[in-house]
């Protein structure tokens, strides 16, 4: 039986908490553990004239990418689809004409939903992948240049600029693309028959009572997004890309969110086992189905094998993973999109700290 977080944890979650203040630009960090039934949070920074705690709400980046996993699965659950349905199934005829040219050959037909769901569909990552013209879109938005955009620019970028990384279900190859959770949010708002956001409140908010978590529309309330020592204001791309990375919650209703996901009350459990099909994407993560597999390199400090964390994290310091060896679940924030090793170092040490 995994402990109980003990008495004194919570004065050593606060310090963890408060040693990230000020380094590398981070003025803002929450962060929730939960086990055996417990839950401690700490929080440093203020938010509007008030401190910033386990309520306040914050932008899950690629961690809203656990929302779509969830829905998907849902809809598979109730038999709505299937994962081994072919992506063009769910749109118009000739509209995704083109999106995956792999020498000289239209392979778009041969990609599934379990092909996006594990990044190994091949896309391009229309969102920080390499243009044949221009900047990356996430270095202009970055640099000020908000912008909104839909689905047809998406799949403009991602046929016309740039470039297939392999054909579709190549080996165990895998590369992590928003444009793969970009479709499948479509696909979930098409078989739904609802928009995203009314989709998100029917599959997870709604049946898990959550309030404050949803999809980021300008003028939404949440922690600014920081780089380094400035913000980065730009509300209408946050709003364009609501399943690959426009979510907002809060540190609390996310662990209600990951216990309830990987406890498997959001869709049917037989899908927990297929969730572990790991894939290198980049150093040191894994993807699965929908979900990423942080693994602490044994080489680093503090030296130690066997802390492997399920979930997701976001390039905004965002992430709600859960430490199996551990029995814990971590979820928080560092707001901060520079140095996007800080969340997965907080989190080893958090789950020391609670060994």
């Amino acid at each position: 039986m995994a402990k109980a977080l003990t008495d004194d944890f919570q004065s050593s979650l606060e310090q963890l908490v408060a040693g990230e203040i000020g380094r590398g630009g981070v003025r803002e960090t929450v962060l929730c553990l939960a086990r055996a039934g417990q839950t401690a949070c700490a929080a440093s920074g203020t938010w509007q004239d008030s401190p910033v705690d386990a309520d306040t709400p914050f932008l899950l980046a690629s961690t809203s990418k656990l929302f779509v996993t969830a829905m998907i699965l849902r809809l598979a659950s109730d038999r709505a689809l299937s994962l081994d349905d072919p992506v063009v199934r769910f749109f118009p005829d000739g509209a995704l004409d083109g999106l995956h040219r792999w020498r000289g050959r239209d392979r778009t037909d041969a990609i599934t939903l379990y092909h996006l769901l594990t990044h190994s569909s091949g896309l391009p990552d229309y969102f920080e992948g390499k243009r044949r013209h221009g900047p990356r879109l996430a270095d202009a938005l970055f640099a000020g240049q908000d912008r909104s955009y839909g689905l047809d620019d998406v799949i403009a970028w991602t046929r016309d600029e740039m470039t297939p990384a392999f054909p579709p279900g190549a080996g165990r190859r895998a590369l992590y693309s928003d444009t793969n959770f970009y479709l499948l949010t479509e696909i979930v708002a098409r078989v739904a028959g609802l928009d995203p956001d009314a989709a998100l409140e029917r599959f997870v908010t709604g049946p898990l009572g959550l309030t404050a978590t949803g999809l980021f529309r300008p003028g939404t309330a949440a922690l600014p997004l920081r780089l380094g020592d400035k913000v980065v204001d730009i509300p209408h791309a946050l709003a364009a890309m609501p399943g690959d990375g426009g979510a907002v919650s809060t540190a609390r209703e996310m662990m209600s969110f990951l216990q309830a996901f990987l406890g498997g009350r959001l869709f049917a459990p037989r899908f927990l086992d297929r969730l572990a099909d790991w894939r290198r994407v980049f150093f040191p993560l894994q993807a699965g189905l929908g979900v990423l597999r942080f693994r602490h390199p044994a080489f680093l400090p503090p030296f130690r094998r066997g802390l492997d964390f399920i979930g997701h994290s976001g390039i905004c310091g965002a992430f709600a993973f859960a430490c199996p060896a551990r029995d814990l679940f971590l979820t928080g924030t560092v707001n901060q999109l520079q140095n996007r090793s800080r969340p997965y170092r907080l989190m080893i040490r958090a789950a020391l700290a609670a060994g």
